[in-house]
């Protein structure tokens, strides 16, 4: 039961990997969404459009591979694994066999570390580049791990407009970030790590000598957003209007950067670099949209296009910090316990009290490492399976994941799904619906699903809760 929400956002039309081609208000990007495949390579591809000094344009493609997502065989006494990558490149308006461009594959060696041979936390990044015509683009990477031989599949879209043609284009929109050594790259996901103090947003602008001068309208943007935990699955059902149940209100923001940029004696490719301070928190839209008049409305711009992302803990969709362990034992705490949790502020007493919860609980030390290993490999599953506008764990659907794992039975009704747990579909003390409480578009990308609270699953919550932290729940899977 894997891939859930990918299952969701299929349902719910939210297929936007990135940037489309047309030249309207809508083009907004939000990166590529994780994908949780179990036993398979898990990776981020990303395709950045450039132009070189002279005006060729080629395209540098990267894979973003998780060292824990390979399998490792000890080679020379050295764990070791190794993937293939093919890329294959068409045109957007052809999808068939004869409009591929071409095909490339590369081949990887990876060494682990012999005393770990599974680098949970470590991305790997491979790129190449391809000289390329200017267009619009639909560009797969499949990954092969040969020691597990299991492949993985994705796709995503860029444009590189034509220099000699339709002043005022623009290249998608490239959001980089700067890794441990101080390296430039593309974050392909919405979700960006907090690992460097400042963002760049790169892309080109088209103009050439004959076309009238060109402003860029650059504004950065704030929504409004819930980011809180999920609230207690017995808690009153809340009214449509409620930040809670929206998830993100894209009609209400604030303007944090704006500035206009003229161009009346550049001409060609040129290359734009916003630099912003990487925020705390939040969910934000780096937005552009060019004109032929000063003025700064986007709905007569000659070209829009945007790129959303939100900000997430340095490890993310792991947890490495005592803060990012204690948070998700607010489905496990009562109230009181958790507000005394959240109130340390050293990070080694943090850890202390996170240890002597489960300890307290679980009473031996074998038995507390289990369950807290199963615990937090749920939470990160959850990050991986459903984050949007917030980490996966945060939201109903991630709540009901971490707390009664898998649902063995998943059936969708257009605006609502239902998790079965256990073979009786009528049970309601194993059976959790979730309301489409906003649906997804282009120009606002997230779709929210919200769980049908009931006063009945206070019972089914202090059950679980018990057999969470008497260790129980190792060998009872819910609905057994």
């Amino acid at each position: 039961m894997k891939n859930l929400y990918a299952i969701l956002l299929l349902a719910s039309f939210l297929v936007l990997m990135s940037c489309s081609s047309s030249r309207h208000i809508d083009d907004v990007d939000i990166g590529q969404s994780l994908i949780l495949t179990e036993g398979a390579p898990e990776f981020i591809l990303t395709a950045e459009g450039s132009y070189s000094d002279d005006g060729a344009s080629f395209v540098r493609t990267t894979v973003e591979v998780s060292k824990g997502s390979l399998v490792f065989r000890t080679r020379d006494e050295i764990p070791k694994a190794r993937i293939t990558v093919r890329y294959e490149l068409r045109r957007s308006d052809s999808s068939s066999s004869d409009g591929l461009i071409f095909a490339e594959e590369f081949t990887y060696d990876i060494e682990g570390d012999p005393e770990r041979s599974i680098q949970t936390t470590e991305r790997l990044r491979f790129s190449e580049s391809f000289d390329i015509e200017p267009g619009d683009y639909i560009l797969q990477a499949s990954v092969k791990d040969f020691n597990s031989d299991k492949q993985v599949t994705r796709t995503t879209n860029f444009t590189l407009p034509d220099l000699d043609e339709a002043a005022g284009s623009i290249t998608s929109i490239n959001l980089l970030g700067t890794d441990s050594e101080g390296e430039r790259f593309t974050i392909g996901t919405y979700d960006v790590q907090a690992v460097s103090d400042s963002l760049k947003f790169r892309f080109f602008i088209t103009r050439s000598q004959d076309d009238d001068p060109v402003y860029a309208h650059l504004r950065l943007l704030e929504f409004e957003s819930d980011h809180q935990p999920a609230r207690h699955m017995a808690d009153r059902n809340l009214p449509g209007n409620s930040i809670r149940v929206r998830g993100i209100n894209y009609g209400r923001h604030q303007v944090l950067e704006e500035q206009t940029r003229r161009f009346d004696t550049e001409f060609g490719a040129i290359e734009i670099v916003f630099n912003i301070e990487a925020p705390e928190s939040g969910s934000f839209r780096f937005e552009v949209f060019t004109t032929h008049q000063e003025s700064a409305d986007p709905s007569e711009s000659l070209t829009y296009r945007a790129r959303d992302f939100g900000m997430r803990p340095p490890h993310f969709p792991e947890i490495a910090s005592a803060r990012e362990l204690a948070e998700p034992l607010v489905y496990l705490m009562t109230n009181s316990e958790y507000r005394r949790l959240m109130a340390i502020e050293d990070e080694d007493e943090l850890r202390r009290a996170v240890d002597i919860f489960w300890l307290e609980n679980l009473e031996t030390g074998d038995k507390a490492r289990e369950v807290m290993a199963l615990f937090y490999e749920r939470v990160v599953e959850a990050n991986k399976q459903f984050s949007n506008y917030k980490a996966g764990w945060k939201t109903d659907l991630g709540m009901i994941y971490i707390l009664f794992g898998p649902p063995w039975y998943e059936d969708i009704f257009g605006p609502y799904v239902r998790w079965v747990y256990g073979f009786d579909k009528n049970n309601p003390y194993r059976v959790f619906e979730f309301d489409r409480t906003r649906l997804g578009d282009d120009r606002h990308p997230f779709t929210n699903w919200t769980l049908r609270r009931q006063t009945f699953y206070h019972a089914v919550h202090h059950d679980r809760k018990r057999e969470w932290l008497n260790g129980f729940v190792l060998s009872r899977p819910f609905g057994g």
